[in-house]
């Protein structure tokens, strides 16, 4: 069941507590990644990491609560590309939520000393808050053009939408209601959902877009539908108590077996929908591709936590059990040594060799994938020994 709460900001977040419907497995549905793909492990501790996003350029980024600290005072935002693991927060801060485009530049939001939270953006290996005033700005996300959109707090139970453009901020919708979870393509078409807190007899919602300047109603305003996806075709998902559904071009699709308990879809654009669904004791994630559902995990121990999915059909995962939750890759299966997945063994797979050895220098826990590809002694290091072992294993590209 969507539940929303308000809790000591006293703004409406809408977040999931319970199930309603019992989990019935369709016979269609296949257990396990799709062939040829598997789940690898990037963070193996007891920290409580979310907020996972991943570019096509294969990087992900995420915000970790860092023990002993599991109510989230102190949340710092890291950053995983090629074998390495970046903390790039150091403050003692609440930094939560990243989002990631493909030319590397992250946003999240932050609350400051005074417990305003603020937009911050790192660039260039640059931080810069975007923000600075008295109201709550939250879930901030970023387009390819360097667009940044975010909601911020206009009331008890209102929220609008602002984008930051080449240094100039613009307010995008002026409504009187709350206007929260947003995403944007590489068009810089929006997707969000404008929601009602004080319908009766309980809240209603919205699905928004703002697709080549024209503002588009997707739903009626009398259910309540929840969901932030949107590709660049542009396909918009989101879920309701009929399932998950997809509109395109004013066609409005129902992906099967997702009826009562699915939700949160994500799109890439190549046709896939990652989606979660409730399994009467877990949320686990599912993946559509080629006509074909996925159940990726289903196992309470791999608790879905949230999910990011790119145009190469990789997909970040927050899974675990909570409150320890571990940020998981799914990518093509590929031999020892082979960290790139190009069926060589070459000069690219030795620089994340590199970056996998530098991560004990740097005081970050290495990745758990770094020893699956390189710890040829399984002694639990990356040493001297494996580089020889890589060494051999190395042959020119044709």
């Amino acid at each position: 069941m969507l539940t929303c709460i308000r809790p000591i900001t006293h703004f409406t977040w809408c977040i999931l507590l319970i199930a309603r419907a019992s989990y019935a497995q369709g016979p269609d549905i296949v257990q396990g990644p799709p062939p040829g793909w598997e789940l690898v492990k990037i963070t193996d501790d007891p920290d409580q990491d979310r907020g996972v996003a991943m570019n096509n350029a294969g990087q992900i980024v995420f915000s970790k609560r860092i023990q002993p600290n599991p109510d989230g005072t102190n949340e710092e935002i890291f950053l995983y590309e090629n074998g390495k693991l970046r903390q790039l927060t150091s403050d003692n801060l609440v930094d939560r939520f990243p989002k990631i485009n493909d030319a590397g530049t992250i946003v999240w939001y932050r609350q400051a000393v005074d417990d305003d939270w603020e937009v911050v953006r790192y660039k260039g290996g640059v931080i810069e808050q975007i923000t600075d005033n008295a109201v709550h700005d939250f879930q901030p996300t970023v387009g390819n053009s360097e667009l940044i959109v975010w909601a911020r707090q206009t009331g008890e139970d209102s929220a609008e939408l602002f984008e930051y453009r080449d240094g100039v901020i613009t307010q995008i919708t002026h409504n009187g209601l709350s206007n929260q979870c947003i995403t944007v393509n590489s068009n810089d078409d929006i997707a969000w959902v404008r929601y009602d807190f004080n319908a009766r007899p309980s809240w209603r919602s919205t699905i928004m877009c703002l697709i080549g300047g024209e503002v588009l109603e997707l739903t009626d305003g009398t259910t309540q539908a929840q969901g932030c996806a949107i590709n660049d075709t542009p396909t918009r998902g989101w879920n309701d108590n009929e399932g998950i559904k997809l509109w395109q071009n004013g066609e409005i699709t129902v992906l099967p077996n997702t009826e009562d308990d699915g939700s949160g879809p994500v799109l890439n654009n190549v046709g896939d929908t990652l989606y979660d669904f409730w399994t009467e004791t877990h949320w686990s994630p599912f993946l559509v591709r080629d006509g074909v559902t996925y159940q990726l995990t289903d196992s309470p121990d791999l608790n879905n936590g949230g999910f990011s999915i790119n145009d190469s059909g990789s997909i970040a995962l927050a899974s675990g059990d909570f409150p320890e939750i571990d940020i998981w890759l799914l990518w093509r299966v590929r031999a020892e040594g082979d960290f790139t997945g190009d069926a060589f063994v070459n000069t690219l797979d030795f620089q994340s060799m590199q970056n996998c050895m530098s991560n004990v220098e740097c005081g970050v826990q290495m990745p758990p994938v770094c020893l699956d590809m390189f710890d040829f002694d399984i002694d639990g290091d990356i040493d001297f020994h494996d580089f020889g072992a890589f060494q051999r294993l190395v042959t020119p590209n044709p």
